[in-house]
This record gives structure tokens, C-alpha cells and sequence, in this order.
């Protein structure tokens, strides 16, 4: 049986491959009910727009992984924070985007599922 904190891990991976897939049905299930999504510049979005902002990615994702992923477990959820490094092929060229992020988890219906997320400020390689 998974700790809490490999489940933790493991679904934060399950979101990482749906984005890197564009499976919006996959990325629906990593998210809790009445989920938030906030970049650095303080828009929010809600999870259908999360989720249609995927898919409107232009290019070819070619890769979505996570790197440095420390996770802090409380009695309300966990506090996960990381980078997202993407590849997307836009016209031709490979960008390279590593962005911080911090996303809150909840356990709903038995699985850890984010409930908020927040996009930081982009990290230049």
C-alpha cells in the first residue's frame, strides 16, 4: 500500500503526463471539486478554463515532467511545490518552459486530487 506521500507523488505525475498528452478527460480527474487556478499575475480560473487553457497549448507537446517536487503533509491536505519543465514544438522550433509551482491537495472520494494551483513566475535556463 502507498503512503500518503507517494499518492501524492504519483498523482502529481498522472497530471503532468495528461497535460503532456492533452488528455483533458485525465486532467479533469486530477482535479477536486470547485479547483482554482492562479498564475503569478493573479488571474483565476475555474477547472473547466484550466482545462481548456491545455488545450488551446499552441504546438506539440513533447514533454511535460516534474523536477525538485517537495511535499509538506498537514491534517487539511498537502502543500506540493516543484517545476514543471515542458518542451513544446511551436512552429518548427523546441521551447524549453520551466515554470515554478505550488498546488494544494485534498483526499476526495479516497484519492488525492488538487484542489489549487498556482503557476510562479518563469525560471530562465
Amino acid at each position: 500500500m502507498m503512503s500518503d506521500r507517494d499518492e501524492i507523488v504519483h498523482a502529481s505525475g498522472q497530471l503532468a503526463g495528461a497535460i503532456g498528452r492533452r488528455d483533458l478527460s485525465a486532467i479533469a480527474e486530477c482535479l477536486a471539486i470547485g479547483f482554482v487556478h492562479r498564475t503569478h499575475g493573479g488571474t483565476v480560473v475555474d477547472a473547466e478554463a484550466f482545462i481548456r487553457g491545455i488545450e488551446q497549448i499552441p504546438g506539440e507537446i513533447l514533454s511535460v515532467t516534474l523536477e525538485r517536487l517537495d511535499i509538506d503533509l498537514v491534517p487539511g491536505g498537502a502543500l506540493v511545490t516543484g517545476v514543471q519543465h515542458a518542451q513544446v514544438r511551436v512552429d518548427g522550433q523546441v521551447v524549453d518552459d520551466r515554470r515554478g509551482f505550488v498546488d494544494w491537495f485534498v483526499k476526495q472520494a479516497g484519492a488525492w486530487r488538487i484542489q489549487a494551483a498556482v503557476d510562479l513566475p518563469h525560471e530562465h535556463c
